[in-house]
């Protein structure tokens, strides 16, 4: 199966890294996040190759791939579009009574890959065949509503509706022939050029509030608890999949799986940028938030992924 990320550890750690310098940067620095404001621009511009290359494996998947025969798409698509819902629903509800928190609805709804993959491919070693296949594909699905949220629900502007939605249709219409060669040439420009920039402008954040003040806050309480919807989520609409189908992993695989949806980064903060642009207190709830339900999930994932369910 084509990599939609070609995660290898040391990638992954950069990404960390990229975004730890710029926290610290930020806070250690006076007005070096208003510094860096334009910059974060362009970082977002930079994201249409993440969002291209989400198109090209998709249609990698469609044409050649594990989604060639579209009964296997029943599985991971119930469990992407449960996944979304579920943590979509409980933070809505845990923000209902803030008008402008609750905007952030779409914040825990996607997994990111990248961080996935890497966790897996540390702990996951005792999964059994297809586990691989089933994440790599209920996660680009998860992107892809993610993707379509932003482009028909959020408040984005033009260019930001035109950029997200417009690189991954683009990557969608690319002939088959040419996906390998592309991804080839872009995914190392993706892993260590603008997921690392990106990481590092949204995390040039000037600290203003506790962890403790983040976590007992409402968008900070409906963000974390993506940890615990996307399991919820992504193992519900894997079982639901799984009557249907004979070739399903057992249930406690699925669950085990699931708790790697906990991860959101990238396309996360992209979602934040858009939502809680015009107010800092929230979209710095939402960025710590997403890194405490990160820390949550690679925590939890080493005991399950590890241990037989």
């Amino acid at each position: 199966m084509l990599k939609f990320i070609k995660v290898e550890r040391n990638a992954a750690l950069f990404i960390v890294f990229a975004g730890l310098l710029g926290l610290v940067l930020a806070n250690a620095i006076p007005d070096f996040a208003h510094q860096i404001e334009p910059v974060h621009h362009y970082a977002e511009l930079a994201l249409a190759l993440f969002f291209f290359v989400i198109g090209l494996e998709l249609k990698h998947e469609l044409t050649e791939g594990v989604f060639v025969n579209r009964k296997a798409l029943l599985v991971p698509g119930l469990a992407a579009i449960f996944g979304a819902m579920i943590p979509a629903g409980i933070y809505y509800l845990v923000t209902s009574a803030d008008p402008i928190a609750s905007t952030g609805w779409a914040i825990p709804m996607a997994t990111d890959i990248t961080f996935a993959l890497a966790v897996f491919s540390i702990f996951g070693s005792r999964m059994p065949k297809g586990s691989k296949q089933f994440l790599l594909a209920f996660a680009i699905i998860d992107d892809l509503l993610a993707i379509l949220v932003i482009a028909i629900f959020l408040r984005s502007d033009v260019v930001t509706a035109l950029l997200v939605t417009g690189s991954a249709l683009i990557g969608l219409l690319v002939p088959a022939k040419f996906i390998s060669k592309l991804t080839a040439v872009l995914l190392p420009v993706i892993n260590l050029v603008v997921l690392p920039l990106y990481a590092f402008v949204s995390l040039a954040i000037h600290l203003e509030t506790s962890l403790v003040a983040v976590l007992t806050s409402l968008v900070g309480i409906g963000v974390v608890l993506r940890v615990f919807g996307k399991s919820i989520g992504i193992t519900l609409g894997a079982f639901i999949g799984s009557r249907f189908t004979k070739d399903a992993l057992p249930i406690g695989d699925y669950f085990r799986l699931s708790v790697l949806g906990g991860i959101g980064f990238t396309v996360a903060f992209f979602v934040n940028d858009i939502v809680f642009s015009e107010y800092p207190e929230y979209h710095i709830q939402a960025i710590l938030a997403s890194l405490v339900a990160a820390i949550i999930t690679v925590v939890i994932s080493i005991f399950t992924l590890r241990k037989k369910i």
